[in-house]
């Protein structure tokens, strides 16, 4: 068995070896979004002149006792890719089509990889892909595009052409970057089972966590020294931020990447965006022991303020308090909102009240959405570009030279007061339609421990009951008024519709209370539940009479509890409710009052019927007659940006196309864009577009004409 090896050596151990892709494996499947990396990787080993680049590792086996060939077990996806790359390379030579020296050397160099030169049997190309994918490779061989078969193969083969002429690197400078990948190479004993050995490489161990993937990286690229010094300074400081827990690290990761790349990265894709990001964006300075420190001490700042924003600890009691309260919503998407304006808002020195303001707004935001039934992941892709959104308002005056005369909070209520659809912010319209009637006892757990909280403490400082610290711990628990299960003296107390009563306010707020006697009230009668009892033993039950929360203030006027004293509680609950959470107003008035500016971004903005007259991108700013013309242009010019990944969608055939039809729109020659389909779906094509180019939605805006107000 061999180990690290550079991937020369693989390739050319033998002259007359065939690599040979078993029947039981899949087909050829890597992405473009896989191939992209990989040639990525290479320019940064010429352009870094780096001595050598991990690829991963082979596994093989000899085929049998008579040849010299090999079984790929494992890593046939990169065998495969290698071998394309290197037929690219070469055919873009014999084309003309990039600098090289001499094409004989050209032509020697790339057959070691592509050919058994000495083989004694009819097949001579070195690689022997399944017979799903042997055709279209072979093909490839014949340097004739018109002969091409449409497959994976084919796909990624003119992926790699394309992006070999367009990097501008020679032949040579090219091979020479190949030639410093190296794997490790696994060649099994002829005793070996290559089934056992499979099922163990792809076992269901425990992968690494990202956040672990990303360490290495960040430190493996270091001396030992130096990764002795950052771990310590650094690294080991990031990780006891986020409690030493390393799923919770990799969320504090996705977070900075989503406030830096303004788009939520998957995690299962994390460690990719991650490297790519700190390849494009963290080596500025041309030295690289000072961008890696540098990248080690933003992190450092982001995951204080993770751990202060988390954990309500940034020291000033009023902001700590409602930290504490966010938090207890539980859910963690607005983290990446919150850690960019804590930032911000340090480097601008902006007051506790402002903040306090800022949180109290994103407060009410999600107290009144939870009130109307809005989904939390709508919120997401929100949170991620919410604080963006508010700068490019301040950059705008800035172009103009116009100055900015109200706060950061009142520029954020404008743009979440524009917010439509399930992103809207619900107004006192919506609350008042839906408070009396919300399930509350059948929303998530965390939403309960925050709606009750608010309502029983209010904004008061004095008499504070750690209300969600006992829900959890189960010494406070929310009583039903009107119990679960009627008795006969409950159905006779509501009325001959007790049914209907029962059904429609059960779990409303207006028949829920928090006490500590849950188990013991049971479905005992009012009466009991207000002045209490004794049970069984003859222990005595407190009531409501004797209880220590505000929210049984009302119960104890009560002699009865029916539909009348129900709904009265209910209105008293809901202007509570108004009065914890009022509706927003903002003092902001936009400079752009002829148009409206929209995001692509704020996918729950509704554009049908309305009427593009512009759009931006990237900053440039386009004039268009309609939306279909703004889907053409838009297409040609991420075409020209980006044309091998253009090609790759029409060649789909999907929203894209290679061949003309009466319901598509031409982009450039051979290739259309599907244009006979509502403003919605356009979008929708345009997001495709963007998530399969990695471009961020937030770098496209329309412009629309304004809706016209009635007299």
């Amino acid at each position: 068995m061999k180990y690290a090896s550079k991937i020369y050596e693989f390739y050319n151990s033998s002259k007359s070896r065939l690599f040979i892709i078993p029947l039981y494996q899949r087909t050829y499947e890597w992405e473009q979004i896989n191939c992209k990396r990989l040639f990525d990787d290479l320019i940064k080993v010429n352009n870094k002149h780096l001595l050598n680049h991990f690829f991963g590792s082979i596994v093989s086996i000899n085929n049998n006792n008579t040849d010299d060939d090999l079984l790929i077990i494992d890593g046939q996806q990169r065998i495969t890719t290698i071998s394309l790359i290197i037929l690219a390379l070469k055919n873009a030579s014999l084309n003309n089509d990039i600098k090289f020296d001499n094409i004989d050397i050209v032509i020697d160099r790339t057959n070691d990889y592509l050919f058994a030169k000495y083989k004694k049997t009819d097949r001579k190309i070195r690689l022997k892909p399944i017979e799903k994918d042997i055709v279209a490779y072979d093909i490839l061989f014949n340097n004739d595009p018109s002969e091409f078969i449409d497959s994976g193969i084919t796909r990624n083969y003119n992926f790699f052409y394309e992006q070999i002429v367009k990097s501008g690197l020679s032949f040579d400078e090219i091979m020479d970057a190949i030639e410093k990948l190296s794997i490790i190479d696994l060649r099994l004993d002829p005793d070996d089972n290559p089934q056992l050995i499979f099922e163990s490489l792809n076992s269901t161990g425990k992968d690494l966590a990202e956040a672990d993937k990303i360490r290495n990286y960040m430190l493996m690229s270091l001396s030992k020294q130096q990764q002795e010094e950052f771990y310590h300074k650094y690294w080991i400081k990031i990780e006891q931020n986020t409690d030493d827990n390393a799923d919770q690290l990799t969320m504090f990761i996705r977070d900075y990447l989503t406030i830096h790349l303004k788009k939520i990265c998957n995690i299962d894709n994390l460690y990719f965006d991650f490297k790519e990001y700190d390849e494009e964006y963290n080596n500025l300075s041309g030295d690289f022991l000072v961008d890696r420190e540098n990248f080690f001490k933003k992190l450092l700042a982001f995951s204080n303020l993770y751990r202060k924003i988390s954990k309500g600890q940034t020291g000033i009691n009023k902001i700590d308090k409602k930290l504490k309260q966010i938090a207890s919503i539980g859910s963690s998407v607005g983290m990446p909102f919150y850690m960019s304006f804590f930032y911000y808002a340090e480097s601008q020195k902006l007051d506790e009240h402002e903040i306090y303001n800022v949180l109290d707004i994103t407060e009410n935001f999600w107290a009144r959405r939870i009130i109307c039934g809005y989904p939390a992941n709508t919120l997401q892709k929100l949170y991620a570009t919410l604080h963006f959104d508010v700068l490019k308002i301040y950059e705008l005056h800035q172009k103009r030279n116009i100055p900015v005369n109200v706060s950061y909070s009142e520029i954020m209520k404008y743009i979440l007061l524009k917010k439509q659809g399930i992103a809207a912010f619900p107004n006192d319209t919506e609350i008042d339609e839906y408070f009396m009637k919300r399930q509350v006892y059948k929303l998530p757990i965390d939403y309960r421990y925050f709606l009750f909280e608010r309502l029983e403490n209010e904004n008061s400082n004095e008499g504070l009951i750690d209300i969600v610290k006992g829900m959890k711990e189960g010494s406070i628990t929310i009583e039903h008024i009107m119990p679960q299960t009627l008795t006969s003296e409950w159905q006779q107390s509501l009325g001959e519709n007790w049914e209907e009563i029962h059904e429609k306010y059960l779990h409303t707020f207006a028949n829920l209370t928090l006490t500590g006697y849950n188990a013991n009230y049971s479905n005992r009668t009012f009466h009991e539940k207000k002045y209490g009892y004794k049970d069984k033993k003859g222990n005595q039950i407190y009531g409501f009479i004797d209880s220590g929360y505000r929210l049984s203030n009302f119960l104890k006027t009560c002699d009865e509890w029916n539909e009348e004293k129900i709904i009265e509680r209910g209105n008293l609950l809901h202007e509570k409710f108004l009065a914890l959470w009022p509706m927003i107003t903002t003092k902001y008035e936009p400079l752009e009052k002829e148009v409206d500016t929209v995001s692509l971004a704020d996918d729950e903005y509704e554009l049908s019927y309305r009427d593009i007259v512009a759009f931006t991108y990237k900053g440039t700013k386009y004039n268009v007659l309609n939306w279909k013309e703004m889907l053409v242009k838009l297409s040609q010019i991420v075409y020209n940006e980006n044309k091998s990944s253009v090609i790759f969608l029409c060649n789909k055939n999907n929203w894209y196309h290679d061949h003309e039809s009466s319901e598509f729109s031409k982009i450039i020659d051979n290739y259309y864009v599907y244009t006979s389909c509502s403003t919605k779906t356009k979008r929708s094509i345009i997001q495709f577009l963007f998530a399969n180019c990695n471009i961020s939605e937030t770098e496209l805006e329309f412009h629309l004409k304004p809706i016209s107000k009635k007299e």
